[in-house]
Formats: C-alpha cells, structure tokens, sequence
C-alpha cells in the first residue's frame, strides 16, 4: 500500500508539471504570437516607406506646380544650405525658401520608429547638417531626407537636386533679410474660455536670416538666355552634368516652356518661418505650411522686382500688402518721403538706433528728437494721408497709425514706445 501510495504521489507531481509547462509554453506560443502579429503590421508600414523612397528616388516626374528640394553639401558630406523651389507652369512664378542648415527638426515617433530600421542609430531630433552622416548611401540621405522634408514643411516634394558647394558658389549668394510672419501663441495671463480652452493669439513674428539668392553673375547668364528654347535646353544639360537629381534631364525638359516664359528679375526669394534660440534654428510648422500653400496657390503671376530690402513676408505679399512697386503694388511706399522719428520711450538711442534700420531699408529720416509728453508703450505713426505709412508697420511692433498732427515739414512721424525698445 506504501508502494502505491508514493507512485500515486509521484504522478500527481508529474501531471503537475506538465501541465506546468504546457501553460508556459502556450503563453510564450501566444506572446509570439503577439509580437510577430506587430512586427509584420509595422514591417508593412516600413514597406510602405519603402516603396515611397523608390518612388523618390526612380519615379520622380513633372507637375504642374513642382517643388524641388535643392540640397547643397561640401567635401566633409556637410549639409551647407537648403532650398525649396517652386515653379509654378500656370503663372510662371519661380520661388525659393531657404532653410537654415543648423535647424532641428523632431521626427514624428512613427516615421522614426520606421528609419530606425534603416540606421539604429539615427535619432530622433536631426540636425539639417548632418543628413547625409545618418545614412551610408547618399541616394538614400536624399531620399529619406525629401520625407523627413515633406513633414517638416508641410508640403509634398515632387523631386530633389543636389549640387556641390562649388556650383552653390557660383550661382548662389546670401542675403541678409527679415523673415516676417504669423504665430500663433498663448499668453501666460491667459484665462480659458466657456468651453474651457485657452485661446491662441496671432502675433508677428520677425527672425534675422540669411537666405540664398541669384548671385549678379548668375542671373546676367540666365538673362542672356532670353526666351531662346535651344539655348535654354542646352544650358540644362550643362547644368545636369554637374548636379545629381532623381528627375532625369527629359523630364527637367519638360519645364522649357515656363523657363522660356519665366522673368529672371521676377523670381522670388524667402526664408522659412521659424526662430533662433541662439544656436538652432525651429521651423514654425503652422506658418511654413500656410506659406507654401499660399505660394502654390497663387494664380498672380509676379510683374515687379522683389524688394529684399523690405521684410520678408510671404503672407503680405499674397494678401497685397507688400510695399508698391516691389510686389503686389496695394499699398503705397513711404520710400521718398522724409520721416521724423521721435523717442516717445524715454530708452537712449532707439530713435538713433530706428533712423539707421530705415535708412538702410530705403527710407529718408533727415531728423530724430525726443517725445516730450508721457512714456509711450505703443508706437504711433502719423501720416499726413490716408493710405501711408502702411509699409513701415511691419518694422515695428503692432503699432498704430493715425491721420494728422505730423510736423511741418515731413510727411509721416513716427513717435516710438518702449513695446519696440528691442
């Protein structure tokens, strides 16, 4: 009965374990399950990307409005400059938005879980700059690089150029202008609403940048070029003998006629909303993505010369602000007319300081004194018509313009509160 009684024990023991380990192994089955059911689910995603990156690289052909994503790098395999062009074969307008080679930019999590399987190591807030040290092929730098691109501004990319630091050189210089625009922001005194939710406000925004524009040389050889369609031809095939491009040189033909048509002093030439924190640059999402759509949906074809001198503000150009006679040609320039500035924010030398900044825009200040009534917080402008001043708001601080009680003499005065002091 002992016998019995210790072999009955000894297979209850047993049956135990294996049962035991029949659990462990049906939840280690359904655990694989799980992961492989996930892990095929993104590597379809990656596929996707993938696909999307041939397409990229072999399929990229000619739209009606293009955007070209020209990326310029140096012997190191250092990303120098970044521009987005824009044709438009409806209007013939041609622009360019630089982007700053020293901004971040944070992949969103899903495209960055997926380029991870390209390079492990790539993390996720990428310095412009380096593009090309994230992937070993350069192909795929550019590639990548143009989907990275498409979510950092907002906008689809027909096709990429890459050109040399040298060919950058010859046909390309920097020109220091104000990026101008519309953020949206919450003020820290803000109180929510009914609904609960803390209102945004929209102010201007203005950012201090270096954009690239035709050098003198290069736009004099561009002018020689005429409306000449051989000559013309010709040159793109020079020129595709020194870039590299996924859109073949046939299909590059395919813009003869807008190239023909298009006025070199007519291009454009933007920099990209965003801000400095003194050694990045941000791109404002928001008002990148209005900017582009405002460029490419523009149906006015340009007829007068930019004006680099005045801010640089896409929105003001489009919605006819921009300054007569270098844009739209809505709004009157104050440029001949004499300006008096007064110091209404009791700061020493704003008044000095604001004289020199509108000299150097074009504008005649013969004169600057003091304001002799109360601190002003906001600046005034005074015009002696209705309809001037316009194109000096922008160099200030939400100021407010008034008709009447200029000093004889000028034309407009303009009376600085300390909402401008910086």
């Amino acid at each position: 009965m002992k016998k019995k009684s210790v072999a009955k024990l000894f297979f209850k023991s047993l049956l135990k374990s294996l049962v035991c380990i029949c659990l462990i192994g049906g939840v280690g089955f359904a655990s694989y399950k799980i992961s492989y059911s996930i892990l095929t689910k993104d590597s379809g995603s990656i596929s996707s990307d993938s696909d999307s990156l041939q397409d990229i690289l072999k399929d990229a052909t000619t739209d009606e409005i293009s955007k070209n994503l020209i990326y310029v790098s140096n012997e190191k395999d250092k990303i120098t400059d970044v521009m987005l062009e824009i044709c438009n074969t409806k209007t013939n307008n041609i622009d360019y938005i630089t982007v700053p080679s020293n901004t971040d930019y944070t992949i969103p999590s899903v495209m960055y879980r997926k380029l991870c399987q390209v390079n492990p190591e790539i993390p996720q807030m990428i310095r412009v700059s380096k593009l090309k040290q994230y992937f070993e092929e350069e192909s795929d730098a550019y590639g990548y690089g143009v989907l990275i691109f498409e979510k950092m501004l907002g906008t689809d990319i027909s096709y990429y150029t890459a050109l040399t630091k040298e060919v950058y050189d010859n046909h390309y210089t920097r020109q220091k202008v104000n990026v101008t625009f519309k953020t949206e922001s919450v003020a820290e005194d803000s109180t929510p609403g009914p609904d609960g939710v803390i209102p945004e406000t929209e102010t201007t925004a203005k950012t201090p940048m270096k954009i690239s524009v035709f050098s003198e040389a290069y736009r004099e050889q561009l002018t020689d070029l005429g409306s000449d369609e051989d000559k013309i031809a010709d040159f793109i095939k020079d020129q595709y003998e020194r870039i590299d491009s996924n859109l073949t040189v046939y299909n590059k033909l395919g813009y003869l006629e807008t190239y023909e048509k298009a006025d070199v002093s007519l291009f454009h030439f933007w920099g990209v909303p965003g801000s400095y924190n003194g050694k990045r640059f941000e791109v404002d999402g928001k008002a990148c993505k209005k900017a582009v759509k405002g460029l490419t949906g523009n149906e006015n074809p340009y007829t007068e010369a930019q004006d680099l001198s005045a801010p640089n503000n896409i929105a003001a150009l489009l919605s006819g602000k921009a300054p007569a006679g270098k844009g739209s040609g809505a709004v009157a320039s104050s440029k001949g007319l004499k300006i008096y500035v007064l110091n209404g924010s009791q700061i020493a030398g704003l008044a000095s300081t604001t004289k020199a900044m509108l000299e150097q825009n074009g504008y005649t200040v013969p004169k600057v004194g003091n304001y002799q009534q109360e601190t002003l917080t906001t600046t005034q402008i005074k015009v002696t018509k209705k309809g001037q001043g316009e194109d000096l708001v922008q160099y200030f601080s939400n100021p407010k313009i008034s008709v009447g009680g200029v000093t004889e003499g000028y034309d407009i005065e303009i009376i600085l509160g300390t909402a401008d002091a910086n």
